[in-house]
């Protein structure tokens, strides 16, 4: 209806232009006369050829817009608006879109970006015509834009590269390719119905558009392979190109043999169509029904009906059939009107194939993937009856053989099967159609009832009624909800995601001290799959409650907001520091002072964060009447991640055990070969980072020419495993674990079993990530790829680390990200690939797809199913919980998908604030319980030879390419077993050696002791611990992040009383602290042994801490309350001053100071 209403502002627009204008757009120097101009902002509802409609209220034309850049429907445009007096309608005389939120303006607008340059497009084949056809409906392709031995079908996902014809506003392919392609060996036909079928159950096929070899059809049972592409075909996600045929089974049963010969009779042979509808449902005993089979001839002979008859003897004659003339077939109007009583009994007519098939396959096929044809004969079914016997009896009635009949080309004929309900029961007859050299057979089929049994027969279904039980006064309302706005604007997304809420016994347990085993006892047991929901769904809501309670403490009173615009503007002391922490989208409540018993809430959602200022979004007729009066604000917990996390346990259950607690390793057949050279595989490490980054380009480009030169050409793949690159790797500097993890990857010989790539600090983890990434995008063309990581910069480093790789096309990979999430947050090198994100649709069709952890629960809400994802690599795996873990993990599917966990026990774990939850096991990573697991554990004995973990299931990275020798010997004797490799650049590690103010020139480790305003005695209380002292994980980060140069200051006499601080002792070597007195100001020393010829109080830092009169860098001024603090330094000036993470945390070569 809008379209038509379009077309009709478009003609009459057309109509009242002005001669003047079809030279060109009126500048802004028109002349208003009969019109008036003005500016405004809306959204291109409405899209055709050559118009369009902004808002369904104002009308424009092509040429009005500016750069001639192609507008889509959703995009949002800035116009210049005319105004016809005499009509009063509205036309844009100039368009300009505004430009997209993730891209540049001067790209969209710069002049340089030509309608004709190349771009990519993944989308589906929603249209097809003699060869040709149109992508999602609107890129149209030729037959000679199709790659060769691809012939496409309506529903084929496909990659194409198209442009746009100037002037024109549409858009054509110059190439189209399968999106995803792989082939299937030795696999059976699990079903056919007519020309259609199923291989595997879960490849459909269609005779229509197959491939087959000469003289071969296929038939149920026989096992074949396949070349299949990926489409959507109903509940089916492949299409087979081409099948050959492996075996033809031969039936070792009567039975089998049997039911082969039944599915054989009731195919439509000889281009004759036979209505297959020929069931008459259930009647009563006494009743009569008929029914009219059509009989056409779709083909260009003529076919002579010999007659008709039943396979079998029906000793009861319920069915009779009678054949009709022309003059006969306007009479039987009459007879198909379905007698009232009879109603209350029909069943669907459906066909009887099931008796044959035991399955209902052919059902689905039929009713959804049929052939399109014009007519079918399943459209000339009628069924008629009476209740009166004797109107039956006066019909003439046939049970012998009716004698033959003619059908010509496109001519039909009918024949009246009559059904007279005699005996209760179910009555299956066989009625055949012999013709003149084949028969086709059609199933008769009735279910008959008695009398009595119509008595006691189901009237309407069974639905459960509600009690009729006194209403409840309404109690006084106190609380007036204004409506809510929507909190996203960005995204429409279905939301299936249950609420999940908070039990309240739960959160009276939690907020009267009750112990927690009272509401769940199963908290105490070890983890195991029969309670594996039921714990970690109380563990996230101990979690919750410990969040709502954390939030309620930053709710504030009586405060004034101030306008910003139409917005209102909340200043929130502490935001800045994450106190409390909020995102856009976030939930607040405004409340105002109570008046007669009565609060008004109005809920605002945050549309921006700047510093501590918050912008809401509230009711408009709040927005407007707003003055300035004081409002309580209530803060809310955003429980989408942790709704996920629920969402996520629930579909946890097809992983089953051998995911979720593997215990057997059963081999898989790999999926790619390996056949590398062995020459690659011993080069040096570490070659010169200039050569290294040149030849990885030199491999990129290769590898996007082999793509771009790539074919599907369905006869020519005769291998029946993907064979890995020919090539070099893309990174030639990796290593050898870091070789064999990818080859582990490829291969995947005991999937769906997790592989685990152990990488400890600076050993190349998600180096290693990126080129199993992309070998599997290449060597896989089924492959879909699912990259996580629990936080946005790391999931960003990963998108950046693949587009700097230059490996993967524009259209190949896409980053998604929460709604939540800033722009300016976002490196400018991968804000195209957040632009493909933003449709969550679209980006689900991506081959290579990168999130976090707890936005990929956004795929649930579009409804992907399990098996979505072929590949699933979680990189920091080890700081997500498990729960959280499990969101990417449900889209894999549980016996071919490949699991991929990268991260390090050793180090930093998940955030859990709530101690309850983290004491009952929520701190625990899926990473580190997995290799706390029998078929994960270190194992020196059995693979000794192998890093001493099996090399099918983990893999441990053991070459630092971070940290100076004497920084690494700690953690690698604590953490490590010894095992860490030196590999570091000796530039960038040893330029600090020489450093004046070292108390041992070369040795690049200093103990600078401070004493602080604390009392000693305290820190026997666990409570009192902070940072890393408090956590072994947390000491190895600090401890492993500097390159060149670590400082800890602290107080020596609190570090040595901490368990991680037993190092301070050291072990049989004597390399312990030096002893710090307690009236000493400055203590100073190595953590090993303070070297000779220093004296104790010789040497301190410049700058005097005003607290304590301890000397500290001037640029360097650590809280007084801290007990400790380290401070690791890289090659640089001491000024350059980082904090948190810093260079060391990314092995960045940047020369700062850190902590």
């Amino acid at each position: 209806m809008l379209r038509l209403a379009a077309k009709l502002v478009a003609f009459f627009w057309r109509r009242a232009d002005r001669p003047e204008n079809a030279a060109g757009p009126p500048g802004p120097e028109l002349a208003e006369g009969d019109t008036k101009l003005k500016t405004v902002q809306g959204v291109v509802t409405r899209y055709c050829s050559d118009y369009g409609m902004i808002d369904d209220l104002i009308y424009f034309s092509s040429e009005a817009v500016t750069s001639k850049v192609l507008l889509n429907v959703g995009q949002e445009v800035i116009a210049v608006v005319e105004e016809n007096k005499v009509s009063n309608g509205l036309k844009a005389i100039r368009v300009e879109a505004v430009s997209d939120k993730w891209e540049d303006d001067s790209k969209n607008h710069s002049p340089g970006l030509s309608d004709s340059s190349p771009r990519v497009l993944i989308g589906c084949v929603t249209s097809l015509r003699n060869g040709a056809g149109y992508i999602s409906q609107t890129t149209y392709f030729s037959r000679e834009s199709v790659c060769e031995g691809f012939e496409p079908c309506k529903g084929d996902w496909v990659e194409a590269e198209y442009w746009i014809r100037p002037g024109t506003w549409s858009s054509e392919a110059v190439s189209v390719k399968p999106l995803r392609y792989k082939r299937v060996d030795r696999v059976c036909v699990s079903s056919l119905c007519g020309r259609n079928g199923v291989i595997d159950d879960c490849i459909f096929f269609t005779l229509d558009s197959l491939k087959l070899p000469e003289g071969y059809v296929p038939r149920r049972h026989d096992l074949v392979s396949a070349v299949v592409v990926e489409s959507s075909q109903s509940c089916y996600v492949w299409r087979a190109l081409c099948l050959t045929p492996v075996h033809r089974r031969d039936f070792s049963t009567p039975e089998e043999a049997a039911g082969e010969a039944c599915g054989a009779l009731l195919q439509n042979k000889g281009d004759i169509e036979v209505t297959r509808m020929t069931n008459f449902g259930t009647m009563k005993e006494g009743g009569c029904k008929s029914m009219v089979i059509c009989i056409e001839n779709k083909g260009d002979v003529p076919q002579y009906l010999v007659c008709c008859k039943l396979a079998g003897w029906d000793k009861a004659k319920q069915f009779r059939f009678q054949m009709l003339d022309k003059t006969q077939r306007c009479s039987m109007v009459s007879l198909v009107s379905l007698p009232e009583e009879e109603k209350n009994f029909s069943d669907e007519t459906i066909n009887s194939l099931d008796s044959c098939r035991k399955t209902d396959t052919c059902q689905t096929l039929e009713s959804s993937l049929g052939n399109s044809r014009a007519v079918s004969p399943d459209d000339c079914v009628c069924k008629g009856g009476s209740g009166e016997k004797e109107k039956c009896a006066s019909r003439k009635q046939v049970t012998e053989p009716e004698p033959g009949r003619l059908i010509p080309p496109g001519g039909q004929t009918l024949v009246v099967i009559i059904c007279e309900a005699k005996n209760s029961g179910r009555c299956k007859e066989l009625l055949l159609l012999c013709f003149s050299n084949f028969i086709i057979g059609r199933f008769l089929e009735v279910t008959v009832v008695s009398e009595e049994e119509s008595l006691i027969a189901v009237r309407e279904p069974f639905s459960w009624k509600n009690s009729k039980s006194s209403q409840a006064l309404a109690s006084t309302k106190t609380t007036v909800v204004v409506t809510t706005q929507k909190r996203n604007s960005r995204r429409q997304l279905p939301s299936f995601l249950p609420q999940y809420p908070i039990p309240d016994r739960l959160k009276r347990c939690v907020e009267q001290k009750i112990d927690i085993l009272t509401f769940q006892p199963l908290l105490a047991e070890l983890l195991n799959m029969s309670n594996y929901k039921e714990k970690f769904s109380a563990l996230l809501w101990l979690e919750e409650i410990h969040a709502e309670t954390e939030l309620k403490e930053y709710n504030v009173t009586g405060v004034t907001l101030r306008r910003n615009g139409d917005l209102l503007v909340l200043e929130v002391p502490g935001l800045a520091e994450g106190r409390p922490s909020l995102y856009a989208g976030d939930k607040l409540i405004l409340k105002t002072q109570e008046y007669n018993g009565h609060i008004i809430e109005y809920i605002g959602y945050v549309m921006e964060i700047h510093e501590e200022d918050v912008t809401l979004k509230f009711n408009p007729e709040f927005e407007q009447a707003y003055n300035f009066e004081p409002m309580d604000v209530e803060f809310t917990y955003n429980r989408t991640t942790s709704r996920r996390c629920h969402f996520a346990l629930e579909q946890a259950i097809h992983l089953g055990v051998k995911v979720l607690f593997p215990e057997e390793i059963i081999l898989q057949s790999p999926q790619v070969m390996w056949d590398w050279n062995h020459a690659q595989d011993t080069q040096t490490d570490g070659p010169p980072a200039s050569k290294g980054r040149k030849a990885m380009r030199d491999q990129a480009q290769v590898g996007v020419e082999e793509r771009q030169a790539g074919t599907v050409e369905a006869s020519g793949l005769v291998g029946k495993t993907p064979k890995a690159r020919e090539k070099e790797f893309f990174n030639l500097m990796l290593n050898e674990n870091q070789k064999l993890a990818v080859r582990r990857i490829l291969s995947g010989d005991c999937r769906p079993l997790p592989y685990v790539l152990f990488g400890p600090p600076g050993t190349g983890k998600t180096v290693t990530i990126i080129e199993a990434v992309l070998q599997v995008f290449y060597a896989l063309p089924d492959s879909r790829t699912l990259v996580c990581a629990p936080s946005n910069s790391a999931a960003d480093l990963v998108c950046l680390r693949l587009h700097k790789s230059q490996a993967l096309r524009p259209g190949a990979m896409v980053r998604m990200n929460a709604t939540c999430r800033f722009e300016e947050t976002i490196t400018e090198a991968i804000k195209p690939y957040c632009r493909d994100g933003e449709d969550v649709w679209r980006a689900s069709r991506f081959r290579v797809v990168i999130t976090t952890c707890s936005s990929a629960g956004l795929f649930y809400q579009i409804g992907l199913r399990v098996g979505h994802f072929t590949h699933v690599f979680v990189d920091e795996a080890g700081q997500a919980s498990e729960p959280e873990c499990l969101i990417p993990l449900g889209l894999v599917s549980d016996v071919t998908g490949q699991i991929v966990l990268a991260g390090d026990p050793m180090q930093l774990g998940p955030v859990i604030k709530s101690r309850l939850a983290m004491a009952y096991g929520l701190s625990v990573s899926m990473l580190e319980r997995l290799m706390s697991r029998p078929a994960y554990m270190r194992d020196e004995d059995a693979f000794g030879a192998c890093g001493a973990y099996n090399p099918l299931l983990v893999t441990k990275l053991v070459k630092n390419y971070r940290s100076h020798s004497v920084l690494l010997a700690l953690p690698s004797r604590l953490f490590y077993h010894r095992e860490l490799e030196v590999c570091a650049d000796p530039t960038v590690v040893t330029s600090l050696l020489g450093w004046e103010k070292l108390p041992r020139k070369g040795f690049p480790l200093v103990f600078h002791g401070v004493r602080v305003r604390s009392n000693e005695d305290s820190f026997e209380d666990d409570r009192y611990f902070l940072g890393f002292l408090s956590n072994s994980k947390r000491f190895n980060v600090a401890i492993t992040r500097p390159k060149a140069l670590l400082i800890v200051l602290g107080n020596p006499h609190v570090l040595v009383r901490v368990s991680c601080g037993q190092w301070a002792q050291g072990r049989g070597s004597r390399r312990g602290t030096a002893g710090c007195k307690a009236r000493s100001s400055v203590c100073t020393g190595s953590l090993f042994r303070r070297p000779a010829g220093i004296q104790h109080h010789k040497w301190c830092l410049h700058g005097v801490q005003p607290a304590t009169g301890a000397a500290v860098p001037a640029e360097v001024s650590p809280s007084v309350s801290l007990k400790g603090r380290l401070w690791s330094c890289s090659p640089g000036p001491p000024s350059a001053l980082q904090g948190g993470a810093g260079s060391g945390l990314m092995g960045c070569g940047g020369h700062s100071l850190s902590r």
